[in-house]
């Protein structure tokens, strides 16, 4: 069955789909309460199935992770919970495109992808790895660095995202000896084998990344191949300088290429620091104009449309449909009817307002205890003093009455 949208989701309003994986699906949302304060976000869920309950602990273990970090180079994710049997994690929204997509459409529209953005991506998300390499105790590893997970914003900011495969001490699920998981082309020799993943393994699968934008090539040519020829390939790569396919790379950054992808783990890079540090010293020679400007310079020549038509959209998102779909969601308020007057008819019976008369008389007046002289209430005698209000009010209404019955027609008064 079509689902519609907008729809309410717990306290975020789901505008619409953006993506299915294998992990979940992911819908551009809205967090707010009050019209002009909503927050643009996205949220990522799974419907736990009992047949598959593994994808919903890795999804919980992802959440756990990812909620704990906090750094300009990740995708902030701001909340996790549960709606009815639905997990959820919540967010940043980051306008822009991820780097597959930016490849492809370089591609499409006959644009090579400048040396200064294929290096700054790389140093930024080395910087991001860093960071999660040495979070605490966590021991985390990302473990599926690969250009899906990677975001390029149009202001220029490179973001490292997807946890859903990362290892960590916080893992409930624990995968089991010889399971592979991740990007087959993007798989350390190691990762290929089933063997316990490191940092060392982000390092080489970033490496493959920066590769394969320097070279405008993939590394390992493992499409069309089937699964077994394809896991051996990964799992004895022949690695090859990117200056074979690109002559502008130079001897530094090839030297920094080479160790990073070295088959054997213990040859590498320690950390991906040091690897971003070492991409900085060849950076300086190679594109010392690199920065994020030159993304942003990139992004917009090949999504100028793009970008002002989401701009568009999400101005209609929050001016229009998000107003239009908390109003058809609001209950109306219920009224109540005023209270209707009451009117003195001649003949001694109340008048309801709508020419029914009720039997009801007006309640007689209690005499004064002496003849002349209204009680008065001792300040020390409460009875008197209750009695003293009961007949002031009871003097007040016999006056209205009386200048109600005046006051009408002669005709009603008969």
């Amino acid at each position: 069955m079509a689902v519609s949208y907008p729809r309410q989701f717990g306290k975020y309003v789901l505008l619409k789909p953006l993506a299915k994986g294998g992990m979940g699906e992911i819908y551009l949302a809205a967090l707010g309460q009050i019209d002009g304060f909503d927050k643009l976000c996205v949220i990522k869920k799974v419907i736990p199935e009992k047949s598959d309950e593994g994808k919903a602990k890795r999804f919980l273990d992802e959440a756990k992770v990812v909620l704990r970090l906090a750094h300009s180079g990740l995708v902030n994710t701001f909340d996790a919970g549960q709606v009815e049997r639905e997990f959820y994690i919540a967010m940043e929204m980051v306008e822009g495109k991820d780097l597959r997509e930016v490849w492809n459409r370089c591609v499409r529209v006959r644009h090579r992808i400048p040396i200064e953005v294929a290096l700054h991506v790389a140093r930024e998300v080395a910087r991001a790895l860093s960071y999660v390499h040495t979070y605490g105790e966590l021991n985390l590893v990302h473990r599926d660095v690969a250009p899906p997970n990677i975001m390029l914003a149009y202001n220029g900011d490179v973001k490292l995202t997807d946890f859903g495969l990362a290892r960590s001490a916080l893992k409930q699920e624990h995968t089991q000896p010889g399971v592979v998981f991740g990007r087959a082309a993007y798989l350390a020799p190691e990762q290929a084998r089933g063997e316990v993943a490191d940092p060392g393994t982000d390092v080489y699968s970033l490496a493959v990344v920066l590769w394969e934008l320097l070279t405008g090539h993939q590394y390992l040519q493992i499409s069309g191949l089937d699964p077994a020829a394809a896991l051996a390939m990964v799992r004895h790569p022949k690695p090859t300088p990117p200056s074979t396919r690109a002559p502008w790379v130079t001897p530094a950054l090839d030297q920094v290429l080479m160790r990073a992808l070295a088959t054997d783990r213990d040859k590498r890079f320690a950390s991906a620091e040091e690897f971003r540090l070492a991409l900085s010293d060849a950076i300086a020679e190679a594109a010392p104009r690199t920065d994020a400007g030159r993304v942003s310079e990139l992004m917009h020549a090949i999504y100028e449309k793009a970008i002002a038509e989401e701009a568009s959209e999400r101005e209609r998102f929050l001016k229009e449909v998000l107003p239009s779909f908390r109003a058809a969601s609001t209950p109306a308020p219920v009224r109540t009817p005023p209270p209707v007057p009451l009117s003195r008819r001649g003949d001694g019976r109340v008048d309801d307002g709508g020419g029914r008369r009720s039997s009801t008389k007006m309640p007689k007046m209690a005499a004064p205890s002496t003849p002349g002289v209204q009680a008065v209430a001792g300040p020390n005698d409460p009875e008197a003093r209750r009695r003293a209000k009961r007949e002031a009010a009871f003097q007040v209404l016999a006056e209205l009455a009386a200048g109600t019955g005046e006051n009408e027609p002669a005709a009603s008064r008969k």
